[in-house]
């Protein structure tokens, strides 16, 4: 019994460990979840929990956590938990199955912070809140960028890919406009000028209208074109300006996510281009600022806990657990050690 005696008394005597837990009430699939722990537990973002948790006074904190990043033990400082579970790969052929189990999603996000004391998990977690909730963002707002710069590099490819055939098909009705007007000049009506024709597909078959239906038509299908192109041309010069302003917020990003830089001092900063924006006839642009702001504010508000300031707790020492193992295995060896002491004497 003396191993669990000194066991018991040294849990009883260690200095006790103190966490605090954080909820957020964030669906997130298993493929965004390890995502977000890849995103926080990366080298660069380690690399500005630690440079904070010293300029705070937590020398001793940020310490632990560059030795758990070697030995990527990072349960005994920061744990992230999900609420339910997700559902392990089970070997199915059932595509039903395999479809729920890959589209489940959690409704719950933990975050638990452990210290060896209450003003410890007080400023430690403050740090790693704050990163998860003004830091991390900016991976997500990044990936939106890249997305919104990819739609409208594709939108400007297609007015260009049709721009083309527009235009040649402008040129060609002019010419029918201008051949057609030369025939009318010449051509008499004479005892069709009674007749009126009706079909029920006007636009296919309006070569067999009188002469003066059929210009009609073609200068229609002249003004539809060339509207179409001016439109086309509006929306082209849009699409270059809204890629112009998205690889710069983009570079602005990639400059941000290496130093500790916030999702809400790139609001900032969006706001000032908005402003700067509504002093110039630029409306399009204008509205585009405006809605992307919204946007990216959304993006900010998903991750809000459910609660400020959680409760800081003791973490249970397992004194009795522990203690009752120690013993067990103890009596196990004090028993094979008189097997093995007995059989030598005989």
């Amino acid at each position: 019994m003396i191993p669990a005696v000194i066991v018991a008394l040294a849990l009883c005597l260690w200095p006790r460990k103190y966490t605090a837990v954080f909820v957020y009430e964030r669906p997130l699939a298993e493929s965004q979840y390890s995502v977000l722990l890849q995103r926080f537990y990366s080298q660069e973002n380690l690399d500005k929990i630690a440079g904070r948790l010293r300029e705070q006074g937590l020398a001793d904190y940020a310490g632990r956590l560059d030795r758990a990043r070697f030995r990527q033990s990072f349960d005994k400082l920061i744990r992230f938990e999900v609420s339910p579970m997700y559902p392990r790969r089970l070997q199915t052929t059932d595509p039903a199955t395999s479809l729920q189990i890959s589209n489940f999603q959690a409704g719950l996000l933990l975050v638990r912070v452990f210290g060896d004391s209450e003003q410890e998990v007080l400023k430690a977690s403050a740090i790693v809140m704050g990163n998860i909730e003004d830091v991390l963002p900016l991976y997500d707002i990044r990936n939106d960028l890249k997305e919104s710069l990819q739609r409208h590099r594709r939108l400007a490819a297609e007015i260009e890919d049709t721009r083309f055939t527009l235009t040649l098909d402008l040129e060609k009705e002019q010419a029918k406009l201008g051949k057609l007007q030369a025939v009318e000049g010449v051509a008499s009506e004479g005892a069709q000028q009674g007749i009126v024709l009706q079909f029920n597909d006007v636009e296919g078959s309006h070569q067999f209208l009188p002469l003066s239906y059929q210009l009609r038509a073609v200068q229609s299908r002249i003004i539809e074109l060339e509207e179409t192109l001016a439109g086309d041309a509006r929306k082209y010069a849009f699409y270059l300006q809204v890629l112009d302003l998205n690889g710069r917020l983009l570079n602005q990003i990639e400059q941000n996510v290496l130093t500790y830089s916030t999702s809400q001092q790139f609001l900032d900063s969006l706001r000032e281009q908005l402003q700067a924006c509504e002093k110039t006839d630029e409306t399009a642009l204008t509205d585009y600022l405006k809605s992307y702001i919204r946007k990216t504010e959304n993006l900010v508000l998903v991750n809000t806990r459910a609660g400020e300031r959680p409760v800081i707790y003791p973490v249970g020492r397992g004194v009795a657990r522990n203690s009752g193992l120690t013993f067990a295995v103890s009596l196990m060896a004090a028993m094979l050690a008189a097997v093995l002491s007995e059989y030598r004497r005989c």
